[in-house]
Parts: structure tokens; C-alpha cells; sequence
């Protein structure tokens, strides 16, 4: 087997190297109206803080907070709400975890340039960096990682194929490369659950491997989303963490880099586990 080319994740203040093992980030919702665990507390920086240290011991290693909700149906909020919402409970997070990499899940520049700031480390877009081109100058000027998500304003129930994702994250990794921010500074994400739905998950996660060679590492955001209680007759969505944790291995055999998950020890376990799987069959 030939030499192995050395791939990394960079973002402010630190590197992940993807060639060692898949990585964690572990769900922070600061809203009330998250599809699985949203609440009042949520807005509570101590409670937050307590979250993220339980995370953390259960094996994420990184934390991505979002202060919108983005689940089917969701009411968009002005980013002042937002950043409201946000505000507090990073700083807090920030000062208790000043080692640990932050990633802020926003779609506005104004949250994205205050969040970094605050002391956030990359910039997770729904829209990946394609509805608001401000979003890749400041993640260019303060150094970010950036995190780009697959998504079409469309009809979910409309056939979409890989080539359709591979297209999209070509033009727009040379967009974010011209606003100077190099591909080791970004993950892709095929944007499960969003554009891509149904039976249609099952097919572009199967495909991963056709976006290893884009120069980007893959983020896959699949934890407790509505496909897999389709397929595992789960119909709450708190209680699809094992099903979750099973396609956290299957994607890390196909190629996924970085799995963004409720749940981190149980996906930390299968991950350990597909780890086992490879190694027995002669992959490093």
C-alpha cells in the first residue's frame, strides 16, 4: 500500500488530523424549538456549560452550537434574536472550555462575526456559504475553520444525485478559495436531512467516497434526523441515538471525516468499532 497523504482540518487555534480517526462534534441547541431537544433552558449558560462538559466526557471533540432552529417547518429569526439567544451562552461555554474547538451553526455574517469574536472557532452555513457571500470574507479575515452544507431551496422529493453535490461543492470550494480561504480550512456536508431526504439519504451516504477527492474533508450531520426512524420504526426523535451510532460507523467506513451527533458516546463506541472493522480487514 502506498504512502498516505496527509489530511487535516485546520480552524482557529488548532487542527484535527482526519488521517487518524474520525472526530466528533457534539450538538449544542440554543433554541426553544430545536426538532429534538429544544426548551427554555437552552438559553441557560450555566446549564449549557454542564452540557457541553457532559459532551465532552462522552467523547466530542468539538462542540457546534446553533442559536436557530433549521428543522423542517422552522420559523427564520432576525439575526439580532439570534445573537441574542447566542450571546451569553458561548461567552460562558468559551471561558469554561477555552481549549476546546467551537463551531457556530449560522447562515448570517453579522452571528458569524460576532460569535467569532466571542471566541468561536469555525463557521457552520446550512447554505454553504451561498446565500450570504459575507460569510466567507469573515471567515477569511479572522482565521476560521468553515463548514459548508449542501442545500437547495427546492422540493425535497425531487430526485438528487451525488454528481448534483459534487457539482455544488466544486464551484463553491473555488468560491471560498478566491475569498482566501483554503480548502484545509473547510468540511463538506452533504446536507442530510435537508435537501437531501428519504431514500435519497441512503444513496449519497452510500456514495461518500466520491467526495473524498474534492481537497476538503466530509462532515456528516445525520444524528436522530427522520430517515432513520423511517428505517428503525423510531418515531420520537430522542430515541434514535442507536441508530444514529450504527450509520456514524457505516459513514466513517465510506469516507466521512467529522460526525456532528447528540449522542457522541454512543457514536464514539461504534466508531471504535468500525475502527476494528477496517483494521481487520487490511485497511489502515
Amino acid at each position: 500500500m502506498g504512502a498516505v497523504t496527509a489530511r487535516w482540518y485546520h480552524f482557529r487555534g488548532g487542527a484535527w488530523d482526519l488521517n487518524q480517526r474520525p472526530h466528533i462534534f457534539g450538538i449544542m441547541n440554543v433554541t426553544p424549538d430545536s426538532f429534538s431537544d429544544g426548551g427554555t433552558t437552552n438559553h441557560d449558560p450555566l446549564f449549557q456549560v454542564e452540557k457541553a462538559e457532559r459532551l465532552l466526557q462522552q467523547g466530542a471533540d468539538g462542540l457546534d452550537l446553533g442559536a436557530e432552529s433549521t428543522r423542517p417547518g422552522h420559523q427564520p429569526v432576525p439575526w439580532r434574536e439570534e445573537w441574542e439567544r447566542l450571546d451569553r451562552v458561548l461567552r460562558a461555554v468559551r471561558r469554561a472550555l477555552p481549549d476546546v474547538p467551537l463551531s457556530i451553526d449560522t447562515q448570517k455574517a453579522e452571528v458569524a462575526e460576532r460569535a467569532l469574536d466571542a471566541g468561536a472557532d469555525i463557521i457552520n452555513d446550512i447554505w454553504g456559504f451561498s446565500r450570504d457571500p459575507r460569510l466567507a470574507r469573515v471567515v477569511s479575515q479572522s482565521g476560521a475553520g468553515a463548514i459548508l452544507m449542501f442545500n437547495r431551496a427546492e422540493d425535497a422529493s425531487l430526485p438528487i444525485a451525488m454528481d448534483d453535490l459534487r457539482n455544488f461543492f466544486l464551484g463553491q470550494l473555488d468560491w471560498v478559495l478566491e475569498a482566501g480561504i483554503p480548502h484545509e480550512r473547510v468540511l463538506i456536508d452533504p446536507g442530510i436531512g435537508f435537501r437531501v431526504q428519504g431514500d435519497a439519504s441512503w444513496s449519497i451516504l452510500h456514495q461518500l467516497e466520491r467526495l473524498r477527492g474534492l481537497g476538503a474533508g466530509i462532515l456528516v450531520g445525520h444524528s436522530r434526523k427522520r430517515f432513520l426512524g423511517r428505517a428503525a420504526n423510531v418515531p420520537e426523535a430522542r430515541d434514535r441515538d442507536l441508530a444514529t451510532a450504527v450509520v456514524s460507523a457505516l459513514v466513517a467506513l465510506e469516507g466521512a471525516d467529522v460526525l456532528r451527533v447528540h449522542d457522541p458516546a454512543s457514536t464514539r463506541q461504534a466508531l471504535l468499532i468500525a475502527n476494528q472493522w477496517r483494521m481487520a480487514r487490511g485497511q489502515n
